[in-house]
């Protein structure tokens, strides 16, 4: 796999029967090949940890590995999806104004956090999980304010107490809840999560690689494997996130996949090479899409 890697960047092959060898030769060897068992290793970092990050690039599975890990441990689910402008209020507790006849008034509103830790210490024996999507799409310092401390796993046994909201004071997370969060790597705009955050929770990185599709859909592994090719050969390590997940090539049938190819993937590899990332697979990508749906990348 790596001297067919090195033919294919010293552009050696001339003729079809050779860029198939090297294909063949690169797929052989390739990663993407090799059965990696993410449910296992992400249940038992989250039973050790109980506060875990999903990251990967879009269509790794995040979300829906979020959700088989709640399953497996029959947990009650509480599910929210951050933004730019998700705040404490909304996240923890808070303070909202309301209109009803005609007459304003306060009343103060449990977020998704609030509403997991009440149900996990009202049901002791029963798991509970909170589900963050896209967690680094919002302002994580202004959000979590003060039960920032509370995420601390190795502060479990602390005397401090955290007010979260009147009438609810906590030194630690109940031991039966668990908080699985999910990170887009290929969105460029968010800001990095900062080391402290970091520190409280587990990060397992999502790689793409083949699946066995569920009745009545497809796993479409040539147009997948071609792909990753070009990514494996062209892409710098930063870049190697940006590869498109497995999701994108779960489909009823090829003409699904070409529309996907068409309307999906190629606007996608066009906002990565206008953005200077994969500049050097330019001309890979373009023959990508000119054989497998027949059309040009630029025109």
């Amino acid at each position: 796999a790596f001297l067919a890697l090195y033919a294919d960047v010293r552009g050696w092959p001339t003729n079809n029967a050779h860029r198939k060898a090297i294909e063949a030769a690169i797929k052989a060897g390739s990663t993407t090949s090799t059965a990696v068992d993410d449910f296992a290793q992400t249940r038992a970092l989250l039973l050790e940890r109980k506060c875990l990050v999903l990251q990967g690039a879009p269509g790794t599975g995040k979300t829906r590995l979020a959700k088989e890990l709640a399953a497996s441990l029959g947990a009650e689910v509480f599910f929210t999806q951050f933004h730019a402008e998700t705040t404490y209020a909304d996240f923890v507790w808070g303070i909202r104004p309301t209109l009803t006849q005609d007459a304003l008034r306060y009343e103060a509103q449990q977020g998704p956090l609030v509403q997991a830790i009440v149900h996990a210490r009202n049901h002791p024996d029963r798991p509970t999980m909170l589900i963050i999507d896209e967690i680094n799409r919002a302002n994580l310092s202004n959000v979590l304010g003060q039960v920032f401390y509370l995420f601390e796993y190795q502060m479990q046994d602390s005397q401090t107490t955290i007010q979260v909201m009147p009438g609810l004071a906590l030194s630690r997370l109940p031991d039966n809840l668990f908080v699985v969060g999910t990170m887009n790597t290929a969105d460029r705009s968010l800001a990095v999560v900062d080391f402290a955050l970091r520190r409280r929770f587990a990060w397992y990185t999502l790689y793409p690689h083949e699946v066995r599709a569920d009745a009545g859909l497809h796993f479409m592994t040539e147009p997948f494997q071609r792909m990753w090719t070009i990514f494996e050969t062209h892409a710098r390590d930063e870049e190697l996130s940006l590869m498109p997940g497995q999701g994108y090539f779960i489909v009823s049938n090829k003409a699904d996949m070409k529309n996907r190819l068409r309307y999906e993937l190629m606007p996608l590899i066009k906002e990565y090479l206008s953005e200077g990332l994969l500049t050097t697979a330019r001309d890979d990508f373009v023959n990508y899409f000119r054989q497998e749906i027949g059309e040009e990348m630029y025109r």
